[in-house]
């Protein structure tokens, strides 16, 4: 079997990602929004589903392992939604002229845009190739890389001198820590990718979709066919987001179930 130790790097995540977003999430609950708390609850709920899914295959526990992996049907649309959600409020503040959504997070929305796209084609092909161990593995292991970059680079923006945020003033810094968190993550990809070589291309699409993410933030994210992109997204109503993101994350769902039948 592989990735035997995935579910311990899972679960080490957990923590590491609370670091991260302690100053502007974890350390302010009651003053976060709905949309921010179905993301971090969704999202932590993902890692932990990976991580259950890892340790009940290598444990031999296949009817357990079957039994969870049922759950990537609600879990799915929820946590799609609220990466829609989240882009939609993003697009909310870079209308209403946000200090950092001025520095990066309005050339930043394009890679949200992105990763709620590129997280249901990636669960559609994880339950496509759920016969070949190998494959499905690394591509539900690869969703999570959509969450590496914003969480190494918060951990580099809170806490790393240098590139720490101290006020509005050293705002570009975050721009150096994506820089870096996106290097990193292409990087462990790549690695992933030589190590694991004959089964080895979902680590390269991860890779290529965040290479892709850079590539976006730093030319399509800088045009005023993108700020007529992001009004049109501020103007739409988040009850129609949310359901749209649901309804794209269920139809992976479906279709890579009806998919993998046929392998």
């Amino acid at each position: 079997m592989p990735y035997t130790k995935a579910h311990y790097y899972m679960l080490l995540l957990v923590p590491v990602t609370v670091l991260a977003f302690w100053p502007s999430y974890f350390g302010m609950l009651p003053k976060a929004s709905l949309i921010h708390h179905l993301h971090g609850v969704t999202g932590t709920l993902w890692v932990l589903l990976i991580a259950a899914q890892s340790y009940s295959v290598h444990a031999r526990k296949l009817q357990l392992h079957r039994t969870v992996g049922k759950l990537v049907f609600v879990l799915t649309p929820l946590m799609v939604a609220a990466f829609a959600l989240v882009t939609w409020l993003g697009a909310q503040k870079s209308m209403g002229n946000h200090p950092f959504y001025l520095q990066a997070g309005h050339a930043l929305l394009t890679g949200d845009a992105l990763l709620t796209l590129a997280t249901p084609l990636l669960v559609y092909l994880a339950l496509a190739n759920r016969r070949n161990v190998y494959l499905h593995g690394a591509l539900m292991i690869s969703t999570v890389f959509g969450l590496l970059p914003p969480i190494t680079a918060r951990i580099m923006n809170n806490y790393v001198p240098g590139l720490k945020i101290e006020g509005l003033d050293t705002l570009y810094r975050f721009q150096y820590a994506l820089y870096i968190s996106l290097a990193l993550t292409i990087a462990l990809a790549i690695y992933l990718y030589f190590r694991y070589r004959e089964h080895g291309w979902p680590w390269l699409l991860g890779a290529a979709i965040t290479a892709l993410l850079w590539i976006l933030f730093e030319t399509v994210g800088q045009t005023d066919a993108w700020t007529a992109v992001v009004r049109c997204m501020a103007a739409l109503s988040p009850v129609l987001v949310a359901v749209l993101g649901a309804v794209l994350g269920l139809g992976a769902c479906v279709a890579g179930w009806v998919e993998g039948k046929r392998g």
